[in-house]
């Protein structure tokens, strides 16, 4: 290759059918590293940049439909005070997290625009900068970001599948010479839905809702996670962007810099700040939800042993749940970590070839990105790998207490 034709190739040419190539259909120039999981959040209604659009109109029509039916269910739950009813709740209890997660993404709608504008504008003007640096880290951070989400959404589709498929493969049980047909939900239906035909009518109904609970789930999850990634990033490159800002030659040209570098990690705070507003509450209630969940899922594990199809199904929505958490909380400990180190980067600067003035400049700077930034789900719980070990704990102890009471 000539001297100076250093150029990466960013956009390699893959095989016209090849499966790269169809997820490259989901990417968005608008919107560099969330665009895929926008699309998927418009698939279901929740992001609705158009609202004038009758199928965008149809997809919320479709969300009161299926919030009605499943209100139907916890109403149900409640009035009956069944504990078989409650028990089963509490072991898809991530599943049902479609409900608040949907229900607080369209009450903060506007506040998700702007950071999720945010994001789209940093990255576009990072893109048209050209700083082979900071698109390396970008290219990084936006293949991460897929990696993460497209196998996150395979294991999704695997859960779902042994969750739809339980209540047939139950279906042979009897219980003195009578057949008993599972349900998925015991929603409400205005018809007889413990025997065939309202049986199966009741299950495709049943079916269709519960999938698109899931893709609510998935879709929250996978912005989320993309926002999280995004943070981490974006972290990095403001310690780049720390390392270059002083220029021995050109006085002003530093004092240009630190003003950017200033201006750039303060609006990043800022908006990680807005990000941990809209995530916290709904991460509160999936920790308490996640401890509960786990504890009920591992008893009904250890009492079907001879059942192998709720075995397997168990296992992998515990394996599920488990990387679920996982990624949330391995992702907000990285922002935590980025967080740290963005101030090293001033010191990789030149900074001690400054007079006094430039030298006060770049102290006071030190300060602003030495600022260590979290995520908390709630109050006073914040998201971090250790607090994963405690929710494996509390798991556990739930378990022992439920099994203390069977």
């Amino acid at each position: 290759m000539p001297t100076g034709e250093n150029k990466r190739i960013r956009n390699k040419k893959t095989f016209r059918f090849s499966f790269q190539n169809i997820l490259s259909c989901l990417e968005d120039p608008d919107h560099p590293s969330a665009g895929p999981f926008l699309r998927f959040m418009n698939l279901t209604g929740n992001w609705h940049p158009h609202m004038e659009l009758k199928l965008t109109r149809f997809k919320q029509v479709v969300y009161y439909i299926t919030m009605f039916f499943f209100f139907s269910l916890y109403f149900k739950c409640v009035i009956s005070l069944k504990l078989s009813a409650l028990l089963y709740i509490l072991q898809t209890a991530p599943f049902h997290m479609g409900t608040p997660k949907t229900i607080f993404f369209r009450k903060n709608y506007n506040e998700w625009e702007k950071l999720v504008g945010y994001m789209s504008t940093t990255e576009r003007q990072q893109i048209a900068d050209k700083d082979d640096e900071v698109l390396d880290i970008m290219d990084s951070y936006t293949q991460k970001s897929r990696k993460v989400n497209y196998l996150f959404w395979l294991l999704a589709f695997l859960c779902n599948i042994s969750i739809f498929t339980e209540p047939y493969l139950k279906n042979t049980i009897v219980e003195n010479g009578t057949d008993v047909y599972v349900k998925l939900f015991d929603i409400y239906v205005p018809f007889d839905q413990d025997v065939p035909p309202g049986y199966y009518y009741s299950m495709a109904l049943q079916t269709v809702l519960g999938n698109i609970m899931s893709s609510y789930v998935v879709s929250w999850d996978s912005l989320v996670i993309s926002a999280l990634i995004f943070f981490a990033g974006q972290l990095k490159i403001s310690r780049v962007y720390c390392s270059k800002m002083v220029d021995p030659q050109s006085r002003a040209k530093t004092h240009q810099n630190i003003v950017h570098c200033h201006r750039f990690h303060t609006s990043l705070v800022k908006h990680q700040k807005l990000f941990e507003t809209l995530i916290s509450t709904v991460m509160f209630m999936y920790l308490i939800v996640i401890s509960i969940n786990l504890g009920a899922c591992i008893i009904q594990i250890s009492e079907s042993t001879e059942d192998i199809p709720a075995l397997m199904a168990s296992v992998l929505f515990i394996i599920g749940c488990l990387t679920q958490l996982l990624i949330f909380y391995w992702f907000s400990n990285q922002v935590t970590e980025e967080s740290l180190s963005v101030s090293y980067g001033i010191f990789e600067s030149d900074w001690a070839t400054m007079d006094a003035e430039v030298l006060k400049e770049v102290s006071l700077m030190q300060y602003t990105t030495s600022k260590r930034l979290a995520f908390r789900a709630g109050p006073c719980n914040e998201m971090s790998l250790s607090t994963f070990v405690g929710i494996l704990k509390t798991s556990y102890s739930f378990f022992t207490l439920l099994n203390e009471t069977n």
